[in-house]
């Protein structure tokens, strides 16, 4: 479908979205019609496509209490795993939107990987209640810098399937290349327990950028880079001070740990049963 609607067409769509949420016993209706757009729109406007992506945004979330329950910023576990991080939510130029990663922590010795899962959703959900505009493609980087081989042992399957499935397939984003910077020599061991939980199409995005190489600046202009990557934007604390200050402005609503979950495991649309997450991994910790 064209991927320019007018705004009477997106609100037939969104009628349409909520005429199905309401017939869907297991699904929340406490959805605002700006996240029922966000579907629409990062599904290219196919009707099919955006409830199949809602209902299992939705599906995973209700099958992962683990990471959206008992998340207040402010909780000494949460402010550990915040102060190990740099995130940016930025838009830049092309109407895109570029997601950051920065680990700060070297030998590893603070990190968690379900923590780092948690503060994924936190800050994702909190941009979700915030932000009003349309990219019209999202670019992740994600800065390895401080990783080491002991990432294996805190690695969970779990959550890593999860996340992955939710990632790719749930949020409802427009995901177009995937970054990682700063990869040291090992990354292929790292990458290897990843892979087999995404699909060709996003292994196809993703571009490894090892240390003092310029070739990120192959894909992303300085303008679109903070200080950090030899960019114009200014550095990445101050990214993450923008980000703490969405979350901490959302704060109540995260909160809820029953926001935007499914009610019930098992979606009675048979398409998605087989993208049920297991019950214990812990998807994917897309960090």
């Amino acid at each position: 479908m064209t991927d320019c609607k007018s705004p009477e067409d997106m609100k037939q769509l969104v009628t349409k979205m909520r005429e199905w949420l309401n017939s869907q016993p297991h699904l929340p209706k406490d959805v605002d019609d700006r996240i029922l757009e966000r579907f629409v729109h990062s599904c290219y406007f196919n009707l099919e496509k955006a409830q199949t992506a809602a209902d299992l945004f939705f599906t995973i979330r209700g099958a992962s209490p683990e990471l959206l329950s008992n998340r207040d910023p402010t909780s000494p576990a949460m402010v550990k795993a915040l102060k190990i991080v740099n995130l940016a939510q930025l838009p830049i130029s092309g109407n895109r939107r570029l997601w950051i990663w920065q680990l700060n922590d070297p030998g590893l010795d603070h990190y968690d990987y379900v923590q780092d899962a948690k503060m994924f959703f936190l800050s994702t959900d909190a941009w979700l209640l915030d932000d009003v505009t349309f990219a019209e493609a999202d670019v992740v980087m994600m800065d390895v810098k401080d990783l080491s081989l002991k990432f294996l042992a805190k690695f969970n399957v779990s959550v890593a399937k999860r996340l992955s499935k939710y990632q790719e397939d749930a949020m409802p984003i427009r995901l177009s290349q995937v970054h990682i910077v700063n990869a040291p020599p090992f990354i292929d061991k790292l990458y290897a327990l990843m892979k087999p939980f995404l699909k060709q199409e996003v292994t196809d995005m993703i571009h490894f950028h090892p240390p003092k190489s310029d070739s990120l600046h192959k894909y992303m202009a300085k303008e679109d880079l903070p200080e950090d990557y030899g960019g114009c934007l200014p550095p990445m604390h101050e990214h993450m001070n923008a980000v703490m200050e969405i979350i901490m402005k959302h704060k109540e609503e995260l909160a809820n740990d029953n926001l935007w979950r499914s009610t019930d495991k098992k979606s009675k649309n048979k398409k998605n049963s087989n993208s049920e997450p297991t019950t214990s991994f812990r998807s994917l910790a897309i960090d």
